[in-house]
């Protein structure tokens, strides 16, 4: 029951800090600008205040107040986002993870608290990002940015090594650190000169892992036999679009066989030494995945070269006859009895989807299903018969989305509850059933329906996370926990209904659960105790809390004064309408300045300030005249008038250049971009003396 009373807290301090997450995002018009700095502050010292308050108060729930004091952090950066938000600038940059990322690590370095060493290194992720690609995802991509993955990817190796030795006391900073450092790894082995040799030391360095924890951490050895199986296959992938022929999936062929031939003597080498059942399963499972993709692209591709005109019923008899049948009823070596078997079963699943006859498929994976007697094999083909159910049903029978994953949901929860602590099978059942649900929540549906599937949705997940933890089933109740998550994320870009809506229903959930956590935590006493991360350390925190109170007076009495005495131009535009993380709605602007033309840019890139002169029709156009890099194109005398706006160069090309100036973004009240889009021609901006601009409004 206590662990119970800690969830609902939990629940109670998520659901506020979403609430104001969506309230600060709907960019509300009942308040003028300096109430809405007013209210956004008074959140965050909210929750730093209440932190402060229940550490004295509530002596035996130390995780509370620790947990409020990470969500007055989160708050904080809540209202940075909004303060680029009010004053429209600099929406989603790396400024504001930046200065939301320096208290995070104060705080890390000053408690030593794992909460805040995991945010910190999200921010500090998010601001590098942000800082590459201030426009769009990975745009200009070049191989300046491969060796900054490759150098975020060592610091993050680095960082797990110090976490495992016991420096930093994290696990969730050891896993998170482990999982970017292999991603990144991965980014760098591809789209540049030097991939082979990024390949080449990733292989090493996930060799070595591999080798080095296969029988000391089992959670570890999964993991990254999981991203070098992966990495394996997607290099593959590769490799093939780049050197497609007959050599090429020979040489596949060749490959698969020779790893299956040397995983039968690594297999029988961990059996004689009494190797940890994991370390087998995880090599054969790479294995297999491995070896499977090799065989099924080798035969797809020597098939398509030879121009061969093979009916797809006659792959689908080969391929069950020849592979499916004899190695299910054989006792061959585990590698090589599941990769047969399972490249068998991608083939004739594959032919029976080209010429729609999935139902034949029902009947060869309930072949293998019934003689098969492994719990894990049979989950995998568990899945694959939910593939092909969803195939089945969509193709064959032409049902809407809607009503396919209503079925599919309908048979999963049959069979979890028929399997109930029975098989393994249920786990699958469990996840696919819950990952269905939550497509549900997602598809265009009525809006009765769409809010009856959220609320089921959220009943669901809430009461799975509560029934399996008092049953003491960490799979179950961590995998509700997520979907719980993954939920609350996906309301903030759901459109059915407004963000301000939502807010008020998420903090009156939020109060509900609090006031049901604290008279069930009156009725019972003390939850658990905890440790404070503000024991001997209050003084420190407020100074950190001064400082982000500090900064967001400067940032609002600079922004003011901006609006006040700036020079006021007009610049004519085109904008389009996405929706923003953390702030809201927005219109991306992009300016007739937004690409400057000049033979001089090529190749060059840095902070540049142009000049700006008013025409005749009262429109502030580019002069000719900038200084990029502290250099002036041409000799510049000023003339009455001018207006100097500083920018980025972050590209050129040719003779032209693309220039952002912090004003690409203006942020509106939710759903009203389509009014915005296509009726407004100019924004109104105000610049400093410093040359520093700031949307005033559109028109």
């Amino acid at each position: 029951m206590k662990k119970l009373i800690s969830l609902t807290y939990l629940f109670g301090v998520v659901f506020i800090l979403a609430s104001a997450l969506y309230f600060f995002a709907s960019n509300w018009q009942a308040f003028s600008r300096l109430e809405k700095v007013a209210l956004s502050a008074c959140v965050f010292l909210l929750f730093y205040g209440t932190s402060f308050v229940l550490d004295r108060i509530l002596k035996g729930v130390h995780f509370l107040s620790n947990w409020l004091l990470i969500s007055g952090v989160i708050s904080f950066g809540l209202s940075v986002a909004l303060l680029g938000q009010l004053y429209n600038s600099h929406a989603d940059s790396y400024l504001l993870f930046l200065i939301w990322f320096i208290p995070s690590l104060l705080l890390s370095l000053h408690t030593r608290y794992s909460g805040f060493y995991v945010l910190t290194h999200i921010l500090f992720h998010l601001t590098i990002y942000f800082y590459l690609f201030p426009t769009s995802p990975f745009t200009d991509w070049v191989l300046f940015h491969t060796f900054i993955a490759f150098g975020v990817a060592i610091f993050n190796s680095l960082l797990f090594l110090i976490v495992k030795k016991g420096y930093i006391h994290s696990k969730p900073l050891l896993y998170l650190s482990l999982l970017t450092a292999n991603i990144l790894f991965i980014v760098t082995t591809f789209g540049n000169d030097f991939s082979f040799f990024f390949s080449l030391f990733y292989l090493l360095i996930i060799g070595f892992g591999i080798f080095r924890f296969f029988q000391e951490e089992t959670s570890l050895f999964i993991i990254l036999s999981v991203f070098g199986t992966g990495f394996v296959i997607i290099k593959m992938f590769t490799i093939m679009v780049q050197h497609f022929s007959n050599l090429f999936f020979v040489t596949l062929l060749l490959a698969a066989f020779l790893l299956l031939a040397g995983s039968v003597f690594l297999v029988n080498y961990l059996r004689i030494h009494s190797y940890h059942k994991w370390v087998k399963t995880i090599l054969i499972a790479s294995v297999t995945s491995i070896a499977s993709v090799f065989l099924v692209a080798a035969v797809f591709g020597l098939l398509s070269l030879a121009m061969m005109e093979v009916s797809m019923v006659t792959l689908f008899i080969f391929s069950t006859i020849l592979l499916v049948i004899p190695s299910t009823l054989t006792s061959w070596p585990s590698p090589v009895k599941y990769s047969l078997t399972l490249t068998g079963v991608i083939i004739a699943m594959v032919a029976s989807t080209v010429d729609k006859f999935s139902f034949v498929m029902f009947f060869v994976l309930a072949f293998v299903f019934y003689f098969e007697k492994r719990a894990s094999v049979r989950t995998v083909f568990y899945i694959l018969f939910q593939l092909n159910l969803g195939i089945f049903l969509g193709e064959t029978m032409n049902l809407s989305l809607h009503v396919i994953l209503v079925l599919m949901l309908v048979i999963n929860l049959l069979c979890f509850l028929v399997l109930y602590r029975k098989h393994l099978v249920q786990f699958a059942a469990f996840l696919i059933g819950f990952l269905i649900f939550f497509s549900l929540t997602t598809i265009n549906l009525s809006l009765s329906l769409h809010l009856m599937y959220t609320a089921l949705f959220f009943i669901a997940a809430t009461g799975g996370v509560y029934y399996f933890k008092k049953q003491n089933q960490p799979f179950y109740w961590v995998s509700s926990l997520v979907f719980w998550f993954m939920l609350i994320v996906q309301l903030y870009y759901d459109l059915a209904w407004k963000l301000v809506h939502k807010s008020i229903l998420l903090l009156v959930l939020g109060t509900l659960f609090l006031m049901v956590a604290v008279y069930f935590d009156k009725r019972i006493g003390i939850v658990e105790q905890s440790v404070s991360i503000l024991k001997g350390k209050r003084m420190g925190i407020l100074l950190i809390l001064f400082l982000q109170v500090g900064w967001i007076g400067y940032q609002v009495y600079s922004n003011e004064t901006l609006l006040q005495h700036g020079k006021t131009v007009t610049l004519k535009l085109e904008p389009v309408d996405p929706r923003s993380l953390l702030q809201g709605d927005y219109v991306q602007l992009n300016y007739s300045i937004s690409q400057i033309p000049d033979t001089s840019f090529e190749g060059k890139k840095g902070p540049i300030t142009i000049v700006l002169r008013e025409n005749d029709q009262g429109i502030h156009e580019y002069a000719g005249i900038y200084k990029l890099n502290k250099q002036w194109n041409t000799s510049y005398d000023e003339k009455t008038g001018d207006v100097l706006l500083n920018g980025k160069v972050i590209s050129s090309w040719d003779s032209n250049a693309q220039v952002t100036y912090g004003i690409e973004h203006f942020f509106i009240p939710e759903g009203t971009g389509m009014d915005v889009e296509g009726k407004v021609d100019f924004a109104v901006v105000k610049v400093s003396e410093s040359g520093n601009g700031i949307i005033f409004e559109l028109k």
